[in-house]
């Protein structure tokens, strides 16, 4: 396959997902749970039944844990086995844009921030009449939502093997912004903005592209907590990023949604909790470490670093090693 979509449901075929699987040129890749409808089926899709999985890769899936949102993992290796040249994903309750996608050039010309350890990046998509609008994404740390005077930003060409594009609407909002605002956002369709070394920002899993240079790093952690997983792995991404020459970029909404799948926002506050309070601590792990330039050896190295300190169970290791066999296997 050239390009795939890799996105993970319990629910049965949804116009959402209907829309991924027509766009032309993109292969769309569905990770079922045990939760999911066993008749699960669209012609249009690969779907990757809980069996088929077991199948596929054996030594991996049956030591990762189910009816959790990392399984989202076995997608991810099944596009890279299939040598897939940009891996997207998403959730099923997002639908593309019609300006999707954005450039996929692995080097282009992007506005570089920098300033600041942690960047809103939201605040540079938001249109003239919302300038003042306080908002942020899920996993940014509160305590910098204030704090976002004096970025620079320059004009540069960068090397960007991990993209996230922002959501428009109902986008990607921690507990707390919902029980404050819940207001939903309409973004400007055009900016590239990448982040300059030793800044951070939080990259979700809602509406993502990766490289092949990048494909070690999509691994989604098991231990840490749902609405945490993916917020972790990009923290996680963005640090060996830097070892690798490379940029973190956020590019303009290709994908957004104004039917959320249903949430409690009691239980996503309590699930939360980690990224209200631990990311500015473990970013300043991953600070710490020396890593090498290869991503695979960096993730491992990062991963027994944040074991070793408690951001994640012992059993993380298994999984995650077990993830870079299959990896070394497929690359």
């Amino acid at each position: 396959m050239d390009k795939a979509i890799v996105i993970t449901t319990i629910n049965s075929p949804k116009s959402e997902i209907r829309c991924f699987s027509a766009i032309p040129g993109w292969k769309l890749i569905i990770v079922g749970d045990r939760k999911t409808p066993k008749n699960w089926s669209l012609n249009s899709a690969d779907y990757l039944s809980p069996s088929l999985q077991d199948k596929l890769f054996p030594k991996f899936s049956r030591i990762f844990p189910w009816n959790l949102y990392a399984r989202k993992n076995t997608g991810y290796l099944y596009a890279i086995k299939h040598k897939a040249k940009v891996i997207y994903e998403s959730d099923d309750d997002m639908f593309p844009d019609k300006n999707f996608p954005p450039p996929l050039d692995l080097k282009l010309e992007a506005i570089v921030l920098s300033g600041k350890k942690f960047i809103n990046v939201l605040n540079f998509f938001l249109k003239e009449a919302k300038k003042n609008k306080l908002v942020w994404p899920r996993g940014f740390p509160l305590e910098y939502i204030r704090n976002q005077e004096n970025i620079k930003a320059k004009k540069e060409t960068v090397f960007a093997p991990i993209r996230n594009s922002v959501q428009d609407k109902d986008s990607d909002f921690d507990a707390i912004y919902r029980f404050l605002y819940n207001d939903p956002l309409s973004l400007k369709k055009n900016g590239l903005f990448a982040l300059g070394y030793g800044c951070f920002a939080p990259v979700n899993t809602q509406s993502t592209f990766s490289h092949p240079p990048a494909y070690p790093l999509l691994y989604l952690p098991a231990t840490c907590g749902s609405r945490v997983e993916d917020i972790y792995r990009g923290y996680i991404a963005q640090r060996i990023l830097w070892e690798m020459g490379a940029n973190l970029l956020f590019t303009y909404p290709v994908a957004g949604t104004s039917r959320r799948n249903l949430h409690d926002y009691s239980k996503d506050l309590v699930l939360e909790i980690p990224n209200f309070v631990k990311i500015i601590k473990l970013t300043e792990v991953l600070d710490s470490l020396s890593l090498p330039k290869d991503p695979l050896t960096a993730l491992l190295r990062a991963y027994r670093e944040l074991v070793k300190r408690n951001f994640l169970q012992k059993i993380e290791l298994t999984m995650v090693e077990a993830w870079a066999l299959e990896i070394e296997h497929i690359l």
